[in-house]
């Protein structure tokens, strides 16, 4: 094997020591397998808090056990062991660490990769805040503390300033003084005055989420003299395309939780503007883009600092109106078993329409069914199912009906420098990605491991998604005729004509 066909992005992991914030969260989870299954990095250390009951090491072997993991079971199963925990939470002073764990990483850690967060978007600002900017603090004091430190990752967001219709690989200006912010939110005895300043500083952010990653970037960047960092910006993390599994995803409090929401035809509604560029990358493809950034600041020197992470324009344009065309033939092809009804609907920016349209074919069909249920003797559901599915999209609201463009320029760039093993290894290339299969990826994956759905259960599936189909024609049919005949009646019938 020739110099050029080496792995080198790989080499500088080697007999190195990572420490990784938010292992546990979805793009903790693929980064872990990643750096295990192609590298041959010494050791990982991993941020882990009791949590549901569960102690670190109880959900670190959970964790291990998912089918997520089972590509790394099969071929590097040893590797599993260079996992230790360090128990701590971001939420806690000094990340919660004990002074023995904190001296490990101290002499022990090469790179930190800090992708600890809350993405929800409706948590209030106190926790947000707490989480994603203080955090945040935390984790660059550490890094200040370690002796063999050669570059800290933080994994920020492409929509951390929104009101950037252009994001470029650039710092930008935070929506209020990080540092005061932090100075309310840690005051013991909090005022009145301090909640309405906090109110003025957070402004027309959009949620809590923005502005709290954005905060956090100031911190960042205020180190960039003091500490090697770089700042990767994702764009919505939708499920893995190839790695280690196709389809792969957390759950269903995300933008797939609408997908398959649709699917199974219980949202017949989306407020979104069609014609906007849906600005998403797959999971494996953000830490491939993350892993090939830190390869050129260590090896290459490189003086970028900023890396956005978008599927580009330049290989294949996606708006949310070809994502549903791709949709209509997945729910054919690989349909659930248990839906509602026949996975169809509109998508508007008018909100007066949605939420008209919300009311006559998600809530009317949704009482109805829930007061039969009632007369037959079972829980009602399907109203409250709406109701969180509703919130859900309405915190996505923002996103679907606002139009950006994510500048990925250096990610382009980066992928000239690999060579061919490389291009392999950590794909960056989205030039041939079939839309269509990586969205049947993606309902596969759904039924067998969210709803567990076994495929020798397809073919019922599909003869069920046609019968739904025949039904929900003939219903529609009949419902027009009788319209058409009442005004019939009224207009011609009843004036003699």
């Amino acid at each position: 094997m020739t110099g050029e066909e080496l792995d080198r992005i790989g080499a500088i992991f080697k007999n190195k020591t990572v420490f990784i914030s938010g292992a546990t969260g979805f793009l903790g989870k693929v980064l872990i397998e990643k750096l295990l299954r192609v590298t041959e990095v010494r050791r990982l250390y991993l941020l882990v808090r009791t949590k549901k009951g569960l102690n670190p090491k109880e959900r670190l072997q959970d964790i291990f056990k998912h089918v997520l993991f089972s590509r790394l079971r099969q071929e590097r199963p040893e590797s599993i062991n260079k996992c230790q925990i360090i128990t701590g939470d971001v939420l806690e002073k000094d990340l919660g660490i004990s002074l023995s764990d904190r001296k490990i990483i101290q002499n022990e850690v090469d790179f930190i990769v800090h992708s600890a967060a809350s993405t929800r978007f409706d948590d209030t600002i106190e926790y947000a805040v707490r989480m994603n900017t203080l955090g945040t603090h935390y984790m660059l004091n550490l890094a200040k503390e370690c002796r063999k430190l050669q570059l800290f990752v933080h994994i920020s967001t492409a929509f951390a300033f929104p009101k950037e219709k252009v994001l470029l690989d650039k710092a930008y200006p935070p929506p209020a003084d990080s540092k005061e912010v932090l100075d309310i939110i840690l005051k013991e005895n909090s005022t009145p005055a301090d909640q309405n300043l906090l109110n003025m500083y957070y402004g027309d952010c959009p949620n809590t989420y923005t502005f709290s990653k954005a905060l956090a970037e100031d911190f960042v960047n205020k180190e960039m003299d003091n500490l090697p960092v770089i700042i990767v910006r994702p764009s919505v993390v939708v499920p893995t395309y190839q790695e280690p599994l196709p389809g792969y995803f957390n759950n269903l409090q995300s933008p797939m939780g609408i997908f398959v929401g649709a699917c199974k035809g219980v949202i017949r509604s989306v407020h979104i503007d069609s014609k906007a560029n849906a600005n998403m990358i797959p999971a494996d493809s953000v830490i491939n883009l993350l892993l090939v950034t830190a390869w050129d600041y260590v090896a290459n020197k490189s003086n970028h600092r900023f890396c956005n992470m978008s599927v580009p324009q330049e290989d294949l344009i996606i708006t949310w109106e070809s994502l549903v065309e791709h949709g209509k033939g997945t729910v054919k092809t690989v349909p659930f078993n248990q839906i509602l009804w026949y996975p169809e609907g509109i998508m508007t920016k008018y909100k007066l329409w949605h939420y008209i349209h919300v009311f006559l074919f998600q809530l009317i069909p949704a009482i109805f069914i829930d007061l039969l249920l009632l007369c037959l003797g079972y829980k009602p559901i399907l109203l409250a199912i709406n109701q969180r599915l509703l919130k859900g999209q309405e915190m996505f609201d923002y996103f679907t009906t606002h139009r950006w463009i994510v500048n990925v320029k250096y990610a382009l760039k980066l992928r000239t420098y690999l060579n061919e093993v490389e291009r392999k290894q950590y794909n960056l290339d989205a030039r041939n990605v079939n839309i269509g299969k990586y969205m049947e990826d993606c309902v596969l994956y759904a039924r067998r491991h969210i709803f567990h759905e076994t495929d020798d259960r397809l073919p019922a599936a599909r003869r069920n998604i046609k019968i739904f189909y025949v039904l929900d024609r003939t219903i529609k049919f009949a419902f027009f005729a009788y319209i058409f005949y009442y005004i019939y009646r009224k207009l011609f019938v009843a004036a003699n004509f």
